[in-house]
């Protein structure tokens, strides 16, 4: 679990950058950092790592405070990932996913285990490891970023606009990827973002942020439901009720399968969104199946659909 109690950024020139947050976040979840530019989310999760000092109040892990951990032993216990990825070019790919584990002393059978693990969770060739980070594409590298902030098998991991500067194809196969990724390591994260669809689909919750300070801080279901004030309602935007079907899950409305029906060539899974149910109707017929462990569990439909936004937007005009 990491703790902010009341943390406060305050720069030398007398600038608030983060002004009076708590929030915690439980072990095993991703919280999502969002708000404008300039509101302060990056310099908020810095201070987990201590990238950025804090000025007054605290950040604990697991109970204990950050300040009475070395600095060097922190960082190398939290991952972390950023837009620019900063590959280093002179490595290969296997010696950059090893940065880590090689300055925690692992030994060199480990660390190849440990790349090629990392390499097959991210989907990518094995003789990726031998090339360097100019031979790859912009998506496979990001990739590799987050193979890296993985390896020496972090508890937590902090990412900064990682998909950012992703074209919208490849930056949303990603996302699916890390939720995926995410389902299976259970690693607590931090994720910043400016983009309001990208925390609501990835974060389990969401703190949005203003001038420094939190302004609220609720699973996506509820913040879509039940904005605090009217800068949170616009900053979701006019679509929040459409919005709602990137926070609702299959799993949640699925009826009884028919009969003897079929898999199909691209079924739901119980953990896709309606948004994804809804964009595969459109594509591929109504209702679809849903496939859990090989098993055809349930059936979707557009109508099922309709009435969860009908319901949700009988609860907005309320």
């Amino acid at each position: 679990m990491i703790e902010l109690d009341n943390v406060r950024k305050v720069y030398g020139d007398g600038t608030v950058a983060v002004d009076d947050v708590s929030l915690e976040v439980p072990e095993g979840e991703t919280v999502t950092l969002v708000g404008p530019s300039g509101c302060g989310k990056t310099t908020t999760m810095t201070m987990v790592n201590r990238l950025t000092e804090i000025t007054e109040g605290d950040v604990r892990i697991d109970g204990e405070s950050i300040q009475d951990t070395d600095v060097i032993d922190l960082r190398r216990n939290i991952g972390y990932v950023i837009q620019e990825i900063g590959l280093f070019e002179h490595m290969t790919i296997a010696e950059n996913i090893s940065i880590v584990p090689d300055l925690r002393g692992w030994d060199e059978e480990r660390k190849q285990e440990r790349v090629e693990e990392l390499l097959e969770l991210i989907q990518l060739p094995q003789d990726v490891k031998t090339q360097y980070p100019a031979n790859l594409s912009g998506g496979q590298r990001q990739r590799v970023g987050v193979a890296r902030a993985m390896a020496a098998e972090p508890d937590i991991i902090l990412m900064d606009e990682p998909f950012g500067a992703l074209d919208p194809i490849t930056r949303d196969e990603l996302q699916d990827e890390f939720l995926d990724i995410q389902q299976k390591l259970d690693t607590t994260i931090m994720f910043v973002t400016h983009d309001i669809d990208e925390a609501l689909k990835m974060g389990d919750r969401v703190a949005v942020l203003r001038d420094g300070e939190l302004v609220q801080y609720d699973a996506p279901k509820d913040l879509l439901g039940s904005p605090k004030n009217e800068f949170v309602a616009n900053f979701i935007g006019e679509d929040r009720v459409l919005k709602q079907l990137s926070a609702v899950t299959v799993r949640e409305v699925m009826n009884a399968p028919q009969v003897g029906e079929g898999a199909g060539e691209n079924p739901l899974s119980p953990d896709d969104s309606l948004k994804v149910a809804l964009q595969r109707i459109f594509q591929q017929g109504d209702p679809l199946p849903v496939v859990e462990d090989g098993e055809v569990v349930g059936q979707v439909s557009e109508a099922d659909i309709q009435a969860v936004t009908d319901r949700r937007t009988s609860e907005v005009l309320q």
